[in-house]
């Protein structure tokens, strides 16, 4: 449980950060931190944990950033879904196949949130920009992706509670009959 909690942190503290940083560079320059820890999840935890944690991660940034509600816990959970999938095929422990999965990953998560946008509000015609925007934030994001990796394995090893619980030995004064 600790873990997933400190996961959950750090991906409230990202969304933070990355609102943050919004505010000072162009779109396409500021990395998908929130997306980074929720693949992270995906890797570090247990299946019902990381649901847990990528579906609070995405209400998080839901609130600050104002979409419809629930759009991005949605999003986290599917995200986390194929990141789960994916993992079953390829090894995802090492930094390239991370790296390249993480840049497909945001491609998909830009184009989801344009999906859902115009499911729920109505067609906007695509604009050119926007996928190079995508492509430029991809290219920001997955080479985070192994630190970020790396950072959770820490933090679950670090925090794990069945290291915690060792076995308790008595010591008899008295010869033990075998």
């Amino acid at each position: 449980m600790r873990p997933a909690l400190a996961l959950l942190l750090l991906g409230w503290l990202g969304a933070l950060v990355q609102g943050g940083l919004a505010h000072l560079l162009p779109a396409w320059a500021v990395p998908d931190l929130s997306l980074l820890v929720t693949l992270a999840a995906a890797s570090a935890l247990e299946p019902g944990w990381g649901m847990l944690v990528a579906a609070g991660i995405g209400l998080g940034v839901d609130m600050v950033s104002g979409p419809l509600l629930g759009q991005f816990a949605f999003l986290r959970l599917m995200e986390l879904a194929i990141a789960r999938l994916v993992a079953g095929q390829l090894d995802l422990r090492r930094g390239l196949p991370l790296t390249v999965f993480a840049f497909a990953l945001v491609g998909l998560d830009g184009l989801a949130q344009i999906g859902l946008g115009r499911m729920l509000l109505g067609s906007f015609p695509l604009q050119p920009i926007e996928l190079l925007g995508l492509i430029g934030r991809g290219l920001v994001t997955a080479p985070l992706a192994p630190s970020a990796a790396a950072l959770s394995r820490r933090l679950r090893e670090s925090l794990d509670e069945t290291e915690a619980r060792r076995d308790m030995r008595l010591d008899t004064r008295r010869p033990v009959l075998r």
